[in-house]
C-alpha cells in the first residue's frame, strides 16, 4: 500500500453524442493539469516503479492508477468519459474530456513526469489568463510540488503577472499554500483551494471539487468538499481532512 508519507514527503469531445438532457456545452469548465509522479526526476521518496514511471501514464499514479485522474473520473458516479487523445506532444502525453451530468466539462492533460517545470508553467499561465465571460473557468494543478525543488526554482522567474480577475485557481500538491498561492495572486486569479501539509493529490480530491464548482459553491464549501472527501478516503477524521487544505495568505 502507498502510504501517504511515501508520496508526499518531497525533498510527492465533447463532441460525442450526449443525452437529450445534456445537448449543449455547459458553461462551467475546470482545466487539469496533471504532472505524473516520476521517481527518476522529482524530488520524492520513491514509490513502486509501475506507479512511479513518468513516461508511462497508463498506470501512473496521478493518471492511471486507481485514484489517478483518468481512471477515477471514468468510474465516479454522475461521470462520463467524452473521448481521450494520445501523444498531444513530447511533454504532453495523454489528454482527456470528461463531463459530469449536465453541469460541468473537465480537460486534464497528463504531462510526462520530467517535465515539471512545464507543467507549472502551463499552470499559471491558464490562470494568468482571464476567463471567457460567458464562462465560469477554473485550473487546477495535481502531482508533485516541484517548488520544492531547487532545480525547478529558475522557473518562478517566467511565471506571468496578470491584473486581478475572478478565475479560480486549485493546487493539489504538497505545501501548496506556502509554495503557490503569491505567485497565483500575482497572476491575477484566486488560489481557493490549497494545501498547508503533505498529502496525497489524488483524484477523489479534484472530484469533490469540481462538483462544487459546478454548483456553485463558495470558497469555504470548495475547500470543505476537499477536506470532507480527503478524509474519507484517507480514513482519518474530517476536522483532519479539512485541516489539510485552505487559501489563507501565506506569510
Amino acid at each position: 500500500m502507498i502510504t501517504l508519507r511515501s508520496i508526499c514527503l518531497v525533498p510527492a469531445l465533447f463532441a460525442t453524442a450526449l443525452p437529450s438532457h445534456a445537448a449543449a456545452t455547459p458553461d462551467t469548465h475546470v482545466h487539469v493539469i496533471v504532472s505524473l509522479v516520476d521517481n527518476a526526476s522529482q524530488g520524492i521518496v520513491p514509490v513502486p516503479a509501475k506507479i512511479g514511471n513518468g513516461d508511462d501514464p497508463r498506470t501512473n499514479l496521478y493518471w492511471g492508477a486507481l485514484y489517478g485522474v483518468k481512471t477515477f473520473l471514468s468510474k465516479a458516479d454522475g461521470w462520463r468519459k467524452l473521448g481521450c487523445e494520445q501523444e498531444i506532444s513530447d511533454t504532453i502525453l495523454e489528454r482527456c474530456e470528461f463531463a459530469w451530468k449536465d453541469k460541468l466539462t473537465v480537460t486534464a492533460e497528463a504531462y510526462r513526469g520530467r517535465r515539471i517545470d512545464q507543467a507549472m508553467l502551463d499552470f499559471m499561465q491558464q490562470a494568468a489568463t482571464p476567463p471567457n465571460p460567458a464562462k465560469r473557468e477554473m485550473v487546477v494543478f495535481i502531482g508533485h510540488d516541484g517548488l520544492m525543488d531547487e532545480q525547478n526554482q529558475p522557473i518562478v522567474n517566467r511565471f506571468p503577472k496578470h491584473a486581478e480577475h475572478d478565475k479560480q485557481a486549485v493546487v493539489l500538491a504538497c505545501m501548496s499554500n506556502m509554495f503557490f498561492a503569491n505567485h497565483l495572486r500575482a497572476a491575477g486569479s484566486k488560489p481557493v483551494v490549497t494545501t498547508h501539509s503533505f498529502m496525497a493529490p489524488e483524484a477523489y480530491v479534484l472530484e469533490a471539487v469540481a462538483r462544487g464548482f459546478a454548483n456553485g459553491a463558495s470558497e469555504e464549501e470548495l475547500r470543505s468538499s476537499a477536506g470532507i472527501a480527503y478524509a474519507k478516503y484517507q480514513h482519518i477524521s474530517a476536522k483532519a481532512g479539512k485541516s489539510v487544505f485552505g487559501a489563507k495568505k501565506s506569510g
